[in-house]
């Protein structure tokens, strides 16, 4: 009785070891995973756009962005001579919001 004991135990051990396995090996690609996501997104807000070329993209002229800027519609970052400039998350924000407000 006592050897079945011990042999349902030992193999009781190696399925929660596999188990854990697993576990490590799942964990280990949803962290994968996230730096992948988050590098993207990392080099998608370090990019930056000036006026002329965030205008270019959105189909508008840039006294355009300007007006919007001067009526607080948009808010954009500022760089170190305090000019604005837009990354990839802010124009596809913009794009959302331009498709948004025509009719």
């Amino acid at each position: 009785m006592e050897i079945l004991f011990e042999a349902d135990r030992r193999s009781l051990e190696k399925l929660i070891e596999g188990r854990r396995h697993k576990e490590q090996v799942i964990d280990s690609q949803i962290k994968e995973y996230d730096k992948k996501v988050f590098n993207k997104c990392t080099k998608r807000s370090a990019k930056r756009y000036n006026m002329t070329q965030t205008a270019r993209i959105l189909g508008v002229h840039r006294e355009t962005l300007y007006y919007w800027i001067k009526k607080s519609w948009i808010k954009p970052k500022r760089d170190y001579r305090n000019y604005p400039v837009f990354t990839v998350l802010d124009i596809e924000g913009l794009i959302k919001w331009k498709n948004t407000i025509k009719c």
